[in-house]
């Protein structure tokens, strides 16, 4: 399962990069500041999952871009970035949700299985106990009641769940006609939404205590959709699927489904992040690769590195997460010169060029 762009694509739209460096510089633009957040080691890479309510706390993963030496973060100011370790026996974690007490959710291997994990300052890492019966667990977000959605897996399939402030573990079902369905995302509500299979095809959904899990429909020539992020009014996004193309849409109770369109008029993007105010991002194809975006009513999609400033080499490829200050999360490259001797500047055990974390800090008024 991936909720967004694939490593490997980004790294195959993506120009050969240098190095990562910790605590990378900062700068400034007419519209964001950036900070390059950098990596647990020298020339690994970082792939930023979300952050708190004001971009304090950033999660995600780092390390090779493949294999056993990808290590689940937090990364603060001052202290930088903190590997997270990993559940007993495992040797790989990633990071996929914080709250804004500083309360981290993602998944470990350990010796048998796979396992989701919540993790805190004060008790370090805990394993999230999948359904009586299954084997694994994953978990992709928590909110800040401290409530935490994922899903469950084993002999008979995998099931969306939430897991209470006590870590309980509940079963979501699955829409009418369905045998599969994931949680992504939970708002201080209680809401989740994520994607099941139904008797229609695989949809999104969105669940409530009162209501249960409700399909919220298909952009009209599409096949298949799913539902990752839901914010506090309720506006929920995500992409739909015909064949190799991929739609984002914007999705409330009082307009149904709409289409976000793409960049260039590509046939790929996904729409990856959603603030209160309604404010979009994700990544979309473009003629040049892989391209960051910002989405708002007002102006429509915009490439985000038209809005961070020409004069360093940073190529902004997917934007995952934009928190109510305005700030985003994104995943990129800083490009080197190309006269360099490339192969030095490769990940060592992939060949493949090192992905960065970048914090995007609004300096000027964006509508």
């Amino acid at each position: 399962m991936r909720t967004d762009f694939s490593i490997s694509k980004l790294i195959a739209m993506l120009v050969v990069a240098i190095p990562c460096v910790l605590g990378g510089p900062a700068w400034a633009g007419d519209s964001y500041s950036v900070v390059e957040l950098g990596a647990l080691r020298q020339g690994g890479s970082s792939v930023g999952r979300h952050m708190d309510g004001t971009g304090g706390q950033v999660v995600g993963s780092s390390g090779l871009i493949h294999g056993s030496a990808m290590r689940a973060f937090v990364w603060s100011r001052p202290t930088g970035m903190r590997d997270l370790g990993t559940l007993p026996g495992g040797d790989y974690s990633e990071a996929f949700g914080v709250n804004d007490a500083g309360t981290v959710v993602g998944d470990s291997n350990t010796r048998e299985t796979m396992r989701g994990f919540v993790w805190n300052a004060r008790e370090g890492i805990r394993e999230l106990s999948p359904l009586p019966g299954d084997s694994s667990s994953r978990a992709f977000a928590i909110n800040n009641s401290g409530q935490i959605v994922g899903y469950s897996s084993g002999k008979h399939g995998i099931r969306a769940v939430v897991w209470s402030t006590k870590l309980e573990v509940r079963s979501l079902g699955t829409l009418p006609g369905g045998n599969y369905s994931e949680a992504y995302a939970i708002n201080n509500a209680g809401r989740v939404v994520g994607m099941s299979t139904s008797s229609s095809g695989t949809r999104p959904f969105l669940w409530t205590s009162r209501d249960g899990m409700v399909d919220l429909g298909i952009l009209t020539g599409s096949e298949s959709c799913k539902a990752v992020r839901i914010n506090n009014a309720g506006q929920v996004v995500g992409s739909c699927t015909l064949g190799s193309a991929s739609r984002p849409f914007l999705w409330s109770k009082e307009i149904g489904m709409q289409s976000v369109g793409s960049l260039g008029g590509k046939e790929y993007a996904d729409a990856l992040g959603i603030n209160d105010s309604g404010q979009v991002v994700g990544a979309s194809e473009t003629s040049l690769g892989a391209r960051a975006f910002l989405w708002t009513k007002a102006n429509g999609m915009q490439d985000l590195n038209s809005l961070i400033p020409p004069t360093h080499d940073v190529l902004l490829a997917q934007a995952l997460h934009i928190n109510n200050n305005g700030q985003i999360l994104a995943v990129g490259s800083v490009h080197q010169d190309l006269t360099r001797d490339r192969e030095s500047h490769l990940d060592d055990e992939t060949h493949a060029a090192p992905l960065h974390v970048f914090l995007l800090t609004p300096v000027g008024s964006l509508h």
